[in-house]
């Protein structure tokens, strides 16, 4: 959603085997039938790595600075956004206080020089953490006065079984005004995927998910 002009979606899928394993597969798609599809694979937020699917059904491994790219041409969700690798870094007890409305704490992250060489403009992160729930409220990345230059904020979230999961957010660059909102219009949990298409040698093979396992949401 860009400050002037037309919106501009974009479909895709994110899956995953579970918070401790590290890796997750993204699939942008490039047409409306889904068949035209750019897929990535991102491990291990503690030694970032992402691979990219070729067409020949091999893949090629993106180098680090890749992962500050938009996952999808024109908009400003990265890779980085959603691994988070900050989380490692060097970081400060701020204080606790209201976010959005929420109990929460704030945590202070200083970039590590691989950042702030690809980005001279990027000094600390700062997250606000969910005090009863633990989870992501806010993440501010800001600049050398103290300026927040992009932030990524939860707008809402939902109960899946015993599991509460992203329904949608928002990721705001605070030069251009320009804000990309993820939104999650389907689910579906509690999978018996094979830990294989998780692999840089097999990430590209269908995960051959049945539709009636997908919980849908109301928009």
């Amino acid at each position: 959603m860009p400050r002037r002009g037309e919106e501009k979606f974009c479909l895709g899928e994110i899956a995953g085997l579970g918070l401790r394993n590290g890796f997750f597969r993204i699939a942008v798609f490039k047409d409306s039938a889904k068949k035209q599809t750019d897929l990535y694979l991102l491990s291990n937020p503690l030694n970032p790595q992402l691979w990219k699917a070729t067409s020949s059904r091999d893949s090629i491994q993106l180098s680090r600075e890749q992962l500050l790219s938009p996952i999808a041409g024109g908009m400003n969700q990265t890779f980085f956004d959603l691994l988070m690798p900050f989380v490692f870094w060097p970081e400060e007890y701020l204080k606790s206080g209201k976010v959005a409305g929420r109990p929460a704490h704030l945590y202070q992250f200083s970039c590590p020089v691989e950042i702030t060489r690809a980005r001279p403009d990027w000094k600390t992160v700062r997250l606000s953490i969910d005090d009863a729930y633990q989870a992501p409220l806010r993440v501010e990345i800001l600049s050398d006065g103290n300026q927040p230059v992009r932030s990524s904020t939860l707008r809402s979230y939902k109960k899946m079984g015993d599991d509460w999961i992203v329904k949608s957010l928002d990721c705001l660059d605070h030069r251009t005004r320009s804000n990309t909102r993820l939104e999650i219009l389907a689910a579906a949990t509690n999978l018996d995927l094979d830990p294989v298409s998780f692999t840089p040698q097999k990430f590209m093979l269908p995960l051959a998910i049945p539709d009636s396992s997908y919980e849908y949401f109301k928009q």
